[in-house]
C-alpha cells in the first residue's frame, strides 16, 4: 500500500488529495491520582480547547517503547563514571534488568487539517497533489512543495493555535516525530524506531521526505499470506491486522469504540484515561467532526419533529407509545438545551479506534479479548469489524481520510461529555534523569521512574523526600534505596571535588543503617554513642570555629532539652548570657561552661542552680559524650556516609511527651536521650550543608523524635528551608505525616508543605490512610483511594512468590507534583541486596 503522504516539512503534512495537516505534541497530565482541583481544572481546559476546534481534528496518543539503553544513559548522563565503578556496574546489571521487560511511554498528539486559504486556493492544490500523484505513477520526479506554500500553511497553523485556550500544552511537531508516528504504527511490537525528542533538525530534500512510507503490506488476519498454507481460514476468528514491512510482520488487533453508556460521570466516563491503566499498552486515535452549535440545534429541531410524529402514530393504541420514545425526546431535549445554553457550544461527532499487537495473531487477539472484558462491565463496547482491520489501521494515521467503516460508530456528544473521556491524561512520574528508583505500575506496560536526588537545588526547590508507611509496608527500604542513590550517583564530571553524602542516625538495636552504609559505595564513619564514647559532640567545641553564633544556639537548645529550663526564665537568661561569656573565651567547651556557671553563682541564685544541674549531668557514663574534653572532636567531613548508632540512648514514648507534666517526670535516661537526639541532628544539619560541591541528606527514620519538640522542629525546618541553598535535602520516614509536621504547629504545617517528594505505602489503618492521602495532596475521603492504601499496596494475605513480586508499591508524589502508582526497585548490586531487607526471611531470600 501507498499512504497519501506528498511531504512533510516542519508540522505539517501535505497529503495527495491536497489536503495540508498540522500536527501538534500535546503535554499530558496526570490524571487518575491527581486531587480533584486538578481533575477539574484538566476536565475544563480540554472543553475550552474543543470549543475552540472546527472541522475534522483527529487526537492520537500511542504508546512508543523505551530504549533500555537510553534508560541506563539517562542513569549515567551526569555521573563520573571513572570515580563510580560500582554504578558503572549497576548500570550493566539495569541493562540486563530492563531488556527482559516491555517498557513503553505515552505520547499524545494533534493533528489538524487546515481548512482551504481560498476556492481558488483548494483547486490548485488538489491540481497540485494529483500532478504530482501522476508523475509518480509514471515514473518521473513530481515537482516539490513550493516554499511559497510551506509558509503560506506555517502561518495559517501557528495563527489557528494561537487562538486556541493555553490551558492544554501543546507544540508544534518536528519532521522525525511525524515520520515517526508513521513508523510506530507499522512496527507495533517490532524492534520500532526510537521517539525523537522534538529537538531534531529538519529532513534534507524538498518533497522526498516519504519516500519509504509506502513499503507496507497489509493484510487481513495474515490470511493474504497463508492462504497457501492453511487455506482462506474463517474470517470470524481472525480479526487482526498483519503489517508486513522491511522490518517484519507487526500483528494487530483494532478495535472501534461502538456503544457508549446512556448517562455518565467522572470518574467513569473517563474511558480514554483508563486505558494507560492497563496492563498492556494500547494505542488510540478519536477522529472527531465539529460542527457549530447553531447548525446542530437546527439538527434537534428536525429530530424533534421526527419523533413527535413517531408519538403521534401510536395515539389510537391504548399500550400508548413505546417508554423508547419518551426517552429519545427527553434526551433530545435535553440536548437542545446545552447545545443553546452557550453560543461556543459544539457538537462532536467522534469516532473511536483503539490498536492492540502481540507477537502473533493469537497474542494480539488476546488482548483485543481482554480489552473487550476490561470495559465489559462499564458499559463501552468495542467491536472488531470483520474485513475493515485495514480499513481503521489508516484511520488512525494523520493525512488519511476517514474510513467508511467509522461512520457508522460515530458518536455524538457536546464538547464536555467528550473531554469527560480525559483524553491526554496519560501519566508519567520521575526526572528526566537519574537513578533507576522503581518501575511505574498500571500504565501500559512497564515505565522506569528515574530520580535525581540534586534536582531539586538545580530547579530552584527542596530536595527533601518524605516515606510514609505502616511496619512491613517497604518504607525502610525505600529510604535505603534513595540513600543509594545519593551515595552512588553523587561524583560528577564538571565538578571534581563533588560527590554524595549522607547523615544517617540508627536507632535500630540490629544496627541496620550501618550494615547498610557500609555495604554502600564510598567511605563509611560510625559513631557508637554509648558508655564506650570514642569521640566528643560537645556543641562547643564542635561549631565554635566554623560559626560561634550557631554554637551558643544549638549549646542553648540542647541544655534547654537537657536541664528542664524555659528560655526567657530566668535560668535560660543566665545561662545565654554564660555561653556566650564562654564562646569569647580561649577554649569554649562543656567543663568551661560548667565554671562559668560556677563563678556566676556567687551573685546569681540562677548560674548556682544550673552549675549544680550540669556538673551533676556530667558524672554519668553516657554524658561524657559530651562533658569529657579528653575525647577528641568528632570530625564529620572525611567520610561519604556517617551513620550515628544511638540504639544505646532511650527516648521518651510518644505518649508521654503528649502533656508537659509527663514531659517535667521523666526518667533522666530518656531526658539525657532526647537531648543528645537533638544534638546528634544538628551535627547531621551543620555536616550536609558544609559544603556546596557535595549533595548532602540527613536521614531521619521514625522522625517523631526529632519534631517532638520545638527545638527539633526548628532544627528540621531551617535543614528543608536552607537545603536548597547549601545543596542538601532530609530524609524523613514515620508512619503518621503528623509526625514530620506535628497538626497542631505552625512550623509543622510549613515543613509538610515544603517537602516535595512523597511515597506513601501501605497503611491499613483508615485513619493513617487518609492522613497520608491528604498528605500527598489527594482526596482523603475517595473511597477508592483508602481501599487502594489500606488493601491494594503491597497486600500481605498473598502466597509468598505474589507477595514477594507485589513488595515496595506506593503512591507517588514527585518533584513535579504528579501523583502515580509505582513500585520501588532495590539497587541491583549485590553487596547491598543482602543488607538492605530487616526481616530474617529477607535475609535469607537476598542471599
Amino acid at each position: 500500500m501507498r499512504l497519501p503522504i506528498r511531504h512533510v516539512e516542519g508540522n505539517l503534512i501535505f497529503t495527495t488529495q491536497g489536503v495540508c495537516w498540522a500536527v501538534w505534541r500535546v503535554a499530558a497530565a496526570n490524571y487518575s491520582h491527581a486531587p480533584a482541583t486538578a481533575k477539574k481544572r484538566r476536565l475544563k481546559s480540554l472543553e475550552s480547547l474543543f470549543k475552540s476546534l472546527a472541522g475534522e481534528p483527529m487526537l492520537l496518543s500511542l504508546c512508543p517503547q523505551v530504549d533500555p539503553i537510553a534508560v541506563v544513559r539517562q542513569m549515567v548522563a551526569d555521573v563520573d563514571l571513572a570515580k563510580s565503578p560500582r554504578y558503572e556496574q549497576l548500570g550493566c546489571a539495569v541493562l540486563d534488568q530492563l531488556e527482559s521487560m516491555e517498557l513503553t511511554g505515552r505520547t499524545d498528539w494533534l493533528a489538524v487539517p487546515l481548512p482551504a486559504l481560498s476556492r481558488k486556493d483548494a483547486v490548485v492544490s488538489a491540481f497540485k497533489a494529483a500532478k504530482a500523484e501522476l508523475d509518480l505513477q509514471l515514473g518521473l520526479l513530481p515537482a516539490p512543495v513550493t516554499r511559497d506554500e510551506v509558509e503560506r500553511r506555517s502561518e495559517q497553523a501557528a495563527r489557528m493555535h494561537t487562538q486556541w485556550p493555553s490551558g492544554v500544552a501543546m507544540r508544534p511537531a518536528s519532521e522525525a516525530e511525524i515520520l515517526w508516528i508513521y513508523g510506530h504504527s507499522a512496527r507495533r511490537g517490532l524492534a520500532e524506531p526510537f521517539l525523537p525528542d522534538g529537538t531534531e533538525q529538519g529532513m534534507r530534500g524538498r518533497g522526498r521526505t516519504c519516500a519509504a512510507l509506502g513499503e507496507l503490506v497489509l493484510g487481513e488476519g495474515g490470511a493474504d499470506f497463508d492462504r497457501a498454507r492453511t487455506g482462506p481460514g474463517n474470517p470470524f476468528q481472525r480479526r487482526t491486522l498483519e503489517v508486513v514491512s522491511p522490518w517484519g510482520s507487526s500483528h494487530q488487533a483494532l478495535l472501534a469504540l461502538s456503544e457508549m453508556p446512556e448517562a455518565f460521570a467522572l470518574p467513569g466516563a473517563a474511558y480514554l484515561q483508563q486505558l494507560d491503566d492497563l496492563a498492556y499498552p494500547v494505542d488510540w486515535a478519536a477522529r472527531l467532526v465539529i460542527t457549530p452549535g447553531t447548525a446542530a440545534e437546527a439538527k434537534t429541531r428536525r429530530r424533534a419533529r421526527h419523533l413527535k410524529s413517531q408519538a403521534a402514530e401510536y395515539e389510537g393504541d391504548p399500550a400508548g407509545p413505546p417508554a423508547s420514545i419518551a426517552q429519545h425526546q427527553a434526551d433530545n431535549d435535553e440536548f437542545r438545551e446545552r447545545i443553546t445554553a452557550n453560543r461556543r457550544e459544539v457538537e462532536i461527532r467522534a469516532m473511536v479506534t483503539l490498536a492492540v499487537w502481540g507477537n502473533s495473531p493469537d497474542d494480539a487477539q488476546a488482548r483485543a479479548a481482554s480489552l473487550e472484558s476490561d470495559f465489559g462491565a462499564t458499559e463501552y463496547t468495542f467491536s472488531r469489524p470483520v474485513g475493515e482491520q485495514a480499513s481503521l489501521w489508516q484511520g488512525m494515521l494523520p493525512g488519511c481520510r476517514t474510513p467508511r467503516v467509522l461512520l457508522g460508530y460515530a458518536q455524538y456528544l457536546l464538547a464536555r461529555d467528550f473531554a469527560m473521556a480525559m483524553p491526554w491524561c496519560g501519566s508519567a512520574l520521575g526526572d528526566e534523569r537519574g537513578g533507576l528508583f522503581g518501575l511505574q505500575l498500571a500504565s501500559g506496560g512497564a515505565r522506569p521512574v528515574l530520580i535525581d536526588p540534586a534536582r531539586g537545588p538545580r530547579a530552584n526547590a527542596s530536595a527533601s523526600m518524605a516515606f510514609l508507611g505502616e511496619l512491613g509496608a517497604g518504607k525502610s527500604v525505600a529510604m535505603k534505596s534513595a540513600v543509594y542513590n545519593v551515595l552512588a550517583r553523587g561524583h560528577r564530571p564538571d565538578a571534581p571535588r563533588s560527590r554524595g553524602r549522607a547523615v544517617i542516625v540508627d536507632r535500630t538495636k540490629d544496627e541496620e543503617w550501618v550494615r547498610f552504609a557500609q555495604a554502600c559505595p564510598g567511605t563509611t564513619q560510625v559513631i557508637r554513642i554509648d558508655q564506650s564514647a570514642e569521640v566528643s559532640l560537645d556543641p562547643l567545641r564542635l561549631f565554635v570555629h566554623d560559626s560561634p553564633q550557631a554554637a551558643a544556639r544549638f549549646t542553648e537548645s540542647f541544655l534547654t532539652l537537657l536541664l528542664g529550663v524555659r528560655p526567657m526564665d530566668l535560668e535560660g537568661v543566665a545561662l545565654s548570657e554564660a555561653v556566650q561569656a564562654v564562646l569569647e573565651g580561649p577554649a569554649p567547651s562543656m567543663r568551661a561552661l560548667a565554671d562559668e556557671l560556677t563563678a556566676r553563682g556567687a551573685d546569681d541564685p540562677a548560674a548556682r542552680t544550673l552549675a549544680r544541674k550540669l556538673k551533676a549531668v556530667a558524672r554519668k557514663d553516657l554524658a561524657r559524650v559530651v562533658f569529657d574534653e579528653h575525647l577528641p572532636v568528632v570530625d564529620t567531613q572525611r567520610a561519604d556516609s556517617v551513620v550515628f548508632a544511638v540504639n544505646s540512648l532511650q527516648l521518651p514514648k510518644k505518649s508521654e511527651l503528649a502533656s508537659e507534666h509527663r514531659i517535667e517526670r521523666l526518667e533522666f535516661e530518656k531526658v539525657l536521650g532526647r537531648a543528645l537526639m537533638y544534638l546528634i541532628a544538628a551535627v547531621a544539619r551543620e555536616t550536609v550543608m558544609k559544603s556546596k560541591d557535595e549533595f548532602g541528606v540527613a536521614v531521619f527514620d521514625e522522625c517523631w523524635w526529632l519534631t517532638s519538640s520545638d527545638e527539633g522542629l526548628e532544627l528540621l525546618l531551617e535543614l528543608i528551608r536552607d537545603g536548597r541553598k547549601h545543596l542538601a535535602a532530609a530524609y524523613l520516614g514515620s508512619h503518621d505525616p503528623f509526625d514530620i509536621g506535628p497538626a497542631d504547629n505552625e512550623k509543622g504545617a510549613i515543613i509538610r508543605g515544603l517537602i516535595p517528594y512523597r511515597f506513601l505505602f501501605r497503611q491499613t489503618t483508615r485513619q493513617l490512610a487518609a492522613r497520608g492521602l491528604e498528605f500527598l495532596g489527594v482526596d482523603a475521603t475517595d473511597p477508592d483511594l483508602l481501599d487502594l492504601v489500606t488493601a491494594g499496596l503491597s497486600p500481605i494475605d498473598l502466597p509468598d512468590e505474589e507477595r514477594l513480586l507485589r513488595a515496595g508499591e506506593c503512591l507517588h508524589r514527585d518533584l513535579a507534583g504528579r501523583i502515580g502508582l509505582m513500585k520501588v526497585l532495590i539497587p541491583a548490586d549485590e553487596a547491598v541486596m543482602k543488607v538492605i531487607h530487616t526481616t530474617p526471611t529477607d535475609y535469607r531470600t537476598a542471599a
